[in-house]
Parts: C-alpha cells; structure tokens; sequence
C-alpha cells in the first residue's frame, strides 16, 4: 500500500484566500507568470522556466520556488491530504487532492492560477495539534509537507487528541534563515497571545499603552459600557488626547453594531483605540472610518507589532506573561 502524504499549501500571500479555497473545492498556487506547466515533467525543466520569466531572482530563490511549484504540480498526488491555514479563526482546513493539476488563470481572479481540486473535510484548531506540528507549520514556504505527521492529521479529523511526537531533521529547500526564524516566532508570539484570557489581553492592552508613555487604567472585570481602557498623558488626565479603547478578544470578528456602540462613547477631543484579535467585519471598518472622533483599528498581528516596538518598556509582569528575547539572525 503507497504510503499516505499530506501537504501544507498556504491559501495566499497575506491567508488572504481560505474562504475561497474552501468555496470552490480547492488549493492554489501564483507564479502565474510560468503559465502552464502541465508539460513539465522533471524539477530541472521548472526550474529553467521559472529562469527565463523571472531571471532577476537569486539562484537559491529559484530554486526554492520553482521547487514548490514542482512539488505542487508533480509530487502532491490524488488522494493526499492537503491543509490550509485560516489565520483569522487559527484553524487548519483539511481535505484531499482529488485530482490533477490544471491552469486556470479565472478561478480566483487571475491572482492565483495554478489549481487542484479538493474535497474538503473539516477543520482542527491549529491548537489541537501537537506542539512539533505546530512547528513544523510554521514554514515559510508556500508548499510543503507534512506526511510525517498524518497519523495526527487523522486522529484530529476523527475527533481524537493529538499525541506529542519527536521532530526529524529532515531537510527541505528552505527559504533564508531569518523569514524561517521570523515566521515562527510570528505564529509562536501569537500562540502566547491567544492563551490568555480576555481580561489577561485586556491588561496587557493597558500594559502597551504605558510602555508607549501614557497613564492608563483598565476596568476591573463586570460591563464596561463599551470601554475598557481610558489613557491619557498625565497623571491627572488632563491633557490631550484622551484615549479610550475597547478590547476584544476573541476568534470572531468584530462587527459593526460592536463598533457603533464604542464609537457612541467618544466625546468631543477623544480618540478611540478598538483591538480586536479575530480582526474586524467590513461593516465594521467604514464605521470607524465616518466615526466623529478618530478611531485606530488594531487586529491581533497589529497589536503585536505594537507590543514588539515598546516590549522593552513594558512591565515585568507583561514580560513574564509574553517572554521574548532579543536575537540576531542572518539574513541571508
């Protein structure tokens, strides 16, 4: 019996793509520019197309990401698992390849036109994986495997627990060391993120806020009437401006009714700060852009660039709770 593959495949540049993915029963992949490659059969034979459409490219990012492509055309077969990651609700989508590779260059607006077909199975919370796997995800690559993990795939699909297993050292064509190193401190830094409870977040928040020079209080846990934090310069509160944030933490987005509700709060000479890890609706961000008073938008990846720009002012408690600590990388 052929032994059982799995796949990351990441839905887009910026996870921009998940909802589609699912929608219309597939994975794709861009270098659109190689056009179709159905007629490629060895890795050397790609590699010297992507050479002739993007000869600017270093000779290692050639071969990384005509590698992928390769990988996503010739090596990922009917049948394998796939998986795609959904950053806004931290889920990995899970189906399997059910058939070939085709060009397509209108299936997803002409920004992604290498497609498989895929049927789709579930979702698993990124969390409910083990903590090697977790690692493993954290690639920056477009394309690569996971077949040492799909005993867990398996069980989580099935609804039962994880296992914590040993990493191998498998080496694959890797991206420079500091995107590897960057990536996953990313998702780890947001691992630590989503563990705490919401009025740990709410804190936290508060923490930020003074470490980037304000005085700020946050309300003790019980309604807040649309407002956990109010800042201010100085101690007393009586300089400009005077700040008032609202936090949510949670894997949903933030919706309009939410935001009209915090911006109904804001008095004249006020500014709003509205975080919100699951990110924010649509509806939600055209009402903070006509808000009467002017309101900062800050999803979970903001508010941790944020946090990474003052973490050496923030409180030892804070940095007991989110430990970081500084490294330098190559990078190249």
């Amino acid at each position: 019996m052929p032994q059982q593959n799995a796949w990351m495949v990441r839905a887009g540049n910026e996870n921009e793509l998940p909802e589609q993915f699912e929608e219309l029963g597939v994975v794709a992949i861009g270098w659109n520019a190689m056009g179709d490659v159905s007629g490629l059969q060895r890795r050397a034979e790609f590699k010297e197309r992507y050479k002739e459409v993007y000869p600017d490219n270093s000779k290692h990012r050639r071969a990384v990401n005509a590698g992928q492509v390769y990988r996503f055309v010739r090596e990922i077969q009917e049948g394998d698992y796939v998986l795609t990651y959904i950053k806004s609700s931290r889920e990995l989508l899970i189906g399997r390849i059910t058939g070939a590779y085709a060009h397509k260059p209108d299936a997803l607006d002409g920004t992604y036109d290498q497609i498989r077909p895929v049927e789709w199975e579930g979702r698993v919370s990124r969390d409910a994986f083990s903590t090697v796997a977790r690692n493993s995800m954290g690639s920056t690559l477009t394309v690569f495997s996971l077949t040492d993990y799909v005993d867990e795939i398996e069980r989580l699909l099935r609804g039962e627990p994880a296992q914590e297993e040993t990493d191998n050292d498998e080496l694959d064509e890797a991206p420079p060391l500091f995107e590897e190193v960057k990536a996953q401190s990313d998702e780890r830094i947001a691992d630590l993120i989503h563990a705490l409870d919401p009025y740990d977040f709410q804190d936290l928040v508060a923490g930020v806020l003074r470490a980037m020079g304000f005085e700020a209080v946050s309300t003790p846990p019980g309604p807040d009437r649309g407002v956990d934090i109010v800042a201010h310069p100085d101690a007393f509160g009586f300089e400009q401006p005077r700040i008032k944030a609202q936090v949510k933490h949670k894997k949903s987005t933030s919706g309009g009714p939410e935001m009209r509700s915090f911006i109904g709060t804001l008095r004249s000479g006020e500014k709003g700060v509205f975080v919100s890890t699951g990110g924010f609706t649509r509806d939600a961000k055209l009402e903070a852009e006509h808000a009467h008073q002017p309101v900062t938008l800050l999803d979970r990846d903001d508010f941790i660039q944020l946090m990474l720009q003052h973490y050496e002012h923030l409180e030892s408690e804070f940095k007991a709770q989110i430990p970081l600590q500084r490294v330098w990388v190559p990078a190249v």
